[in-house]
């Protein structure tokens, strides 16, 4: 499959403050990829790599099989269109900053006019072009300023929080159009969230940023600590994880929630890492119930709701946890 973005020993900072440090990424054309984090951690400045708009200061970046030099960004930021979290738009009518870009472009003003229409009614604002976009409300300014990116047919489509300001219905009309854009045009989407449940509706892949870092989950199950033994365990202070592969380096370690298996009959004993521990929360996510157990470092598990062993569990019961090394990643 073709790859829209590849990023390898990529890393960006603010002065001494690193923000980025992604070893490998890569994002396929016509992909919906949602990226998840809560604030700071790297969400907006991954996308403004990813709209040329900010240059690695270490590491390779490539764009459809291209590998990018600092002369390439203007020619290639025609191919994306980038929506902020907070668009500027002009003040001006609608259809006036929608056609903007498209002028900018040498398009003729009749025909620009009608592809402006185009992308209004694909974000559900026929009738709008003559209101004036201080009128608008937050919701709506942020559907112009979409409709504005879309009349401009990107490749790639990044989105910066973009349902923030919509109202339920916006939201749904515009999940909606993310999904025809891959469909139907092969259209690259990536966009933000610092909340997972927001992505998990659209997004065919989700991948979880944390301190500037791709991570296999989210903040849960993140915990900071030592490599001991030669690398063949992980020494949080509290616990001590087994791992599959020795490792030479790294601070932090992840497990994925989805990996963890809980027992109350002692079953999974015989996994590398089983520990046993008070279940001190439980709450209904899409999809899955999330389960907090106590090992002496809080572990969240997923477990799906046929699950047979969720008929037994609550609060305050004693449980085994158990993962294997392969769901155990070294950061």
């Amino acid at each position: 499959m073709t790859s829209a973005y590849t990023l390898k020993d990529v890393a960006f900072a603010y002065g001494e403050e690193p923000v980025l440090r992604i070893a490998h990424l890569k994002i396929a054309a016509g992909e919906i990829v949602g990226l998840v984090g809560p604030n700071g951690s790297g969400k907006t400045t991954l996308l403004h790599l990813l709209a040329f708009l900010t240059t690695p200061q270490q590491g390779r970046l490539q764009f459809f099989g291209q590998t990018v030099q600092d002369r390439d960004n203007p020619s290639l930021r025609r191919k994306v269109g980038l929506l902020l979290q907070n668009p500027y738009l002009f003040h001006e009518t609608v259809l006036a900053n929608i056609i903007w870009g498209l002028r900018l472009r040498r398009v003729k003003k009749e025909e620009a006019k009608k592809t402006a229409r185009e992308a209004l009614d694909m974000v559900g604002l026929v009738g709008f072009e003559h209101r004036y976009a201080p009128s608008l409300s937050g919701g709506e300014a942020q559907r112009v300023a979409l409709a504005r990116c879309l009349a401009l047919k990107p490749s790639v489509l990044l989105l910066d929080e973009p349902f923030n300001h919509m109202d339920r219905e916006a939201v749904r009309l515009t999940e909606d159009l993310v999904v025809r854009l891959c469909q139907d045009h092969g259209t690259t989407v990536v966009f933000t969230s610092h909340a997972i449940e927001k992505l998990q509706a659209v997004a065919q892949r989700v991948v979880h940023l944390w301190q500037g870092r791709p991570v296999p989950t989210g903040p849960d199950n993140l915990f900071k600590g030592v490599l001991k033994n030669d690398g063949l365990v992980f020494d949080t202070g509290q616990i001590s994880i087994r791992l599959e592969n020795r490792v030479t380096q790294g601070d932090f370690i992840a497990i994925d929630p989805s990996g963890i298996l809980l027992s109350l009959d002692g079953s999974v004993a015989e996994m590398m890492n089983t520990f046993s521990g008070r279940i001190v929360g439980l709450s209904d996510e899409s999809g899955h119930v999330r389960v907090v157990v106590d090992v002496g470092e809080r572990l969240v598990a997923f477990v799906k709701y046929e699950d047979q062993v969720l008929r037994s569990l609550k609060l305050g019961l004693t449980t085994q946890v158990a993962f294997g090394a392969c769901d155990v990643s070294v950061l």
